[in-house]
């Protein structure tokens, strides 16, 4: 007798076929269900009955052998037309699930390999098996598959990796994960695995390994796979931010909807947004009311008498209809913003109330990262309430930047009863300047009697107050959050803040304003506003010395030209000092934000420069293109020109496109040093106010542009000024097309006069054609960082420069010139170099610095 026939025959009885609903899972007797009930049991098919072997009897040899006896006694019966065996690999082979099939006279589904049963997989055999097969009684098996039910879109999804242009679209449950050609597949255990399934909908996931690939490459892709509806899952912030997502939709030409889970720093109340082609949002989906409050509609939630409006941002808390300029802010994957009131109306302390049961409610993490900003102004009740010394403001409105196309939204339904409100808080900290409507003030000041404080921004751990704040200490007795103003002068302002700053709790004495300011300093106790890191500020630099008189005509040097000239206007505050750094995505978001419908005319310029210049395309990300557009935008002649960005510098404001300034400087880094001549010009009959001895020192804040084409001049001009650049970056890339090719210094550039030439009156000139001007200024830009001399002398290298810009200006003064008449060329051409500070832009022993004006 051979081993096998001494083997006993398998027993069915061993087996346990437990009954879920539609479907069955085949369990070995006195075995638990064990993980067996975490199963992500699929929706039932008319006619069709999934299968599910055991997890833990899987690798059980004698499964096969009672597996038809099983079927027939439990699963087969009249209606049902297919089987589905859930038992992995079973269909790699087909010798076994074939013999069923014929036996049971069925369609029968195994899968080639693996498969996933986790809850909204869908019982996912893809990549990298080869999905379930087919069997059907005395037919050849074929492809069944790669999900069960099958989705309406899956025909239009891959079941294995392409890699049509640039980027890799690989299977997954939901629908596909789009990555870098360089980055490794996703497998089952990766979170691109995890995203569950919509049957009416693929979903595009990005981010799985933090490389995400480019807004064209990823529109690209998803172009050649589905021309339906759509919705993208990023897994990281980067494909959240706005500008990735306008472009996103920009090159893809139609709107998607947008996951808004994933690796956040908080937890969204706007779960689903449409982000549409023309840039703008909208709420799809918001998460469920906070505890306490109820929903009032899909996107709003009640309390009492105030309703809380889901927007793309955060949330509006109010008690009338919403902000549209709220509607518009886009979705920031770095922190929310509470927009308090609207502008114009009243904030009763119900709404204070409000926001201190929302703050209560949330998680700390979605507290953390709150950006409370006060838009209406308290009414007098909530004044009442906070003291005489509460202020709803701490400067006037700015000037509205162009705004994204608006969303309309329908208004709340009336609101119940009031609720009475309880003790009301003092207001939180107000978000980052916005794009549009009144500046948000940094915080209430409260009168002497404590009140109760927010409890979501109280609560944190203060950090040590920064150097420029000097805050006062408390009187002995004085409850601990409570300061008095002291005898100290009030600090200088504080720096605008990144729009992904946090929110803490900082002792700072209020700023001053002119006496006729309703929001005149006055005695404070805690002022609670919120910070940034210094790297992601434009600080100021410390005041300037006052200036000196101008001198009397007959006590200047006789070697010094000076020509009647209107003087510069007196700045408002010290000049902006441009961090040398990147800019962040906050900074990128606000730019494309509040640059509206500029923003996507620009970024066809520059997906062009990317496309025809590789030298460009060495970082093709969304910051990098919004870094560009910034640049485009500066060289145009609409909001965020080269004129009001350096008037915003010199005088210490904000730009009226928020956020342009970081992106401008950081594009401009980006692009190529030019390492020749650049003319500007003077005209008007003011051209040149002073220029002093060789050797003076001038420091320009702005963003000073100047031609490379040294064949150019505009109407006009009496004036050249040549320069030999260090720092100047060529912009030729960006202005295909345009009639003249620029190059900008950066900001806080130096310059070292060298000489003043004054030609000699020619008779008739043998030019044909306009000529340069008589007179010409020359100078040197000092490299950063580079010393100046003490002496106030010319050195070598100015001699060597000066001997340089002598032969350009020579052949410029033989040369037939081209008139230049575009308003936005003249402007860029002949604005004025200032003074900034004259401590440090003046030769040493001199006193003095070189200014020309237009």
């Amino acid at each position: 007798m051979n081993d096998r026939a001494a083997k006993p025959a398998p027993d069915a009885s061993d087996w346990v076929a437990d009954r879920h609903g539609e479907h069955v899972l085949l369990r070995r007797r006195g075995a638990g269900a064990g993980k067996d009930s975490l199963i992500g049991w699929p929706p039932p098919v008319p006619g069709q009955v999934f299968v599910l072997v055991s997890p833990d009897a899987a690798p059980d040899s004698s499964l096969i052998d009672v597996l038809p006896s099983l079927l027939l006694r439990h699963v087969v019966a009249a209606g049902v037309d297919s089987v589905r065996i859930g038992l992995p690999g079973l269909g790699k082979d087909p010798v076994v699930p074939q013999a069923l099939a014929d036996v049971l006279k069925v369609d029968l589904f195994a899968p080639d390999g693996a498969f996933l049963i986790a809850p909204g997989a869908a019982l996912y055999a893809g990549h990298p098996a080869a999905g379930w097969r087919r069997f059907r009684p005395n037919l050849p098996p074929v492809f069944g598959g790669l999900r069960h039910p099958v989705p309406q879109w899956e025909p239009s999804m891959p079941a294995s990796p392409v890699s049509p242009a640039g980027a890799v679209a690989e299977p997954v449950p939901a629908g596909v994960y789009v990555r870098d050609t360089g980055e490794r597949a996703a497998t089952m255990g990766d979170k691109a695995f995890a995203v569950p399934v919509d049957p009416t909908q693929p979903k595009v996931v990005v981010g799985q390994q933090g490389s995400v690939p480019g807004p064209a490459a990823t529109a690209d892709v998803v172009r050649g796979l589905a021309t339906g509806p759509l919705r993208l899952v990023p897994l990281t912030a980067e494909p959240l931010t706005h500008a990735w997502l306008a472009e996103f939709t920009k090159f893809l030409g139609r709107d998607v909807t947008v996951a808004t889970v994933g690796s956040l720093p908080y937890r969204p109340f706007a779960t689903v947004l449409r982000q549409r082609a023309d840039g703008g949002q909208e709420v799809v989906e918001a998460l469920a009311p906070p505890p306490g409050w109820t929903r009032s509609g899909p996107r709003t939630y009640r309390l009492g008498d105030v309703v809380a409006d889901v927007v793309p941002s955060g949330l509006v808390l109010g008690t009338g209809p919403g902000d549209s300029a709220a509607d518009e802010a886009p979705f920031d994957p770095e922190g929310w913003t509470l927009h308090l009131g609207v502008p114009g109306q009243p904030i009763s302390p119900d709404v204070l109330t409000a926001a201190e049961t929302l703050l209560d409610s949330l998680d700390g993490a979605t507290r953390e990262t709150a950006r409370p900003r006060l838009v209406g102004t308290l009414d007098d009740r909530a004044h009442a309430l906070l003291g005489p010394n509460a202020v709803t403001r701490v400067r006037p409105p700015q000037p509205a930047p162009p705004a994204m196309p608006r969303v309309s939204r329908p208004k709340p339904p009336a609101a119940p009863p009031s609720v009475p409100p309880s003790a009301a808080p003092p207001l939180p900290p107000a978000a980052p300047p916005g794009r549009r409507g009144p500046v948000a003030p940094p915080g209430i000041l409260v009168s002497a009697a404590p009140v109760p404080t927010v409890s979501g921004l109280s609560t944190r751990k203060s950090p040590p107050a920064p150097a420029n704040t000097a805050p006062s200490r408390p009187p002995a007795g004085d409850p601990p959050s409570l300061r008095t103003a002291g005898s100290q002068p009030p600090p200088p302002p504080r720096p605008p803040v990144d729009a992904g700053a946090t929110v803490p709790e900082l002792p700072v004495t209020p700023q001053r304003t002119d006496e006729s300011s309703p929001y005149a300093e006055s005695a404070t106790e805690r002022l609670v506003m919120p910070t940034a890191p210094p790297e992601t500020t434009l600080s100021a630099p410390a005041p300037a010395p006052a200036a000196q008189a101008k001198p009397d005509p007959e006590d200047q040097p006789p070697d010094e030209v000076d020509v009647p000239a209107e003087p510069e206007p007196v700045p408002a505050g010290p000049a902006l000092v441009i961090p040398d750094r990147a800019s962040t995505n906050a900074e990128q978001t606000r730019f494309a934000a509040a640059a509206g419908e500029a923003f996507g005319e620009a970024l066809a310029t520059v997906n062009a420069a990317l496309a025809t210049w590789p030298s460009m395309r060495q970082e093709n990300t969304p910051g990098v293109k919004a870094d560009y557009v910034a640049v485009c935008l500066y060289l145009g002649n609409g909001p965020g020109g080269a004129a009001e960005v350096n008037r915003a510098v010199r005088t210490g404001r904000e730009a009226s496109v928020d956020g342009q300034i970081p992106c401008l400087a950081s594009g401009l880094r980006r692009l190529p040093t030019h390492r020749r001549a650049v003319l500007r010009q003077g005209k008007g009959g003011k051209s040149l106010e002073r220029v002093s001895t060789p050797g003076a020192l001038l420091t320009e804040p702005g963003f000073l542009a100047g031609s490379i084409d040294l064949d150019v001049t505009v109407p006009g001009a009496d004036l050249d000024v040549l320069i030999w650049p260090a720092s100047a970056r060529r912009t030729s890339e960006l202005a295909d097309g345009r009639s003249l090719n620029e190059a900008v210094f950066l900001a806080g550039a130096r310059f070292k006069a060298l000489a003043v030439r004054t030609a000699e009156a020619a008779g008739e000139s043998t030019v044909d054609g306009p000529v340069a001007p008589q007179v010409a200024a020359l100078f040197r830009e000092l490299a950063p960082g580079e010393p100046a001399s003490s002496s106030g002398d010319l050195d070598e290298q100015d001699l060597a420069v000066l001997a340089k810009l002598d032969k350009v200006l020579a052949r410029r003064q033989r040369t037939a010139l081209r008139v230049l008449d575009d308003p936005s060329v003249v402007s860029r051409l002949t604005t004025s170099m200032v003074e900034w500070d004259e401590s440090m832009a003046a030769p040493a022993g001199t006193g003095r610095t070189a200014t020309l004006t237009s």
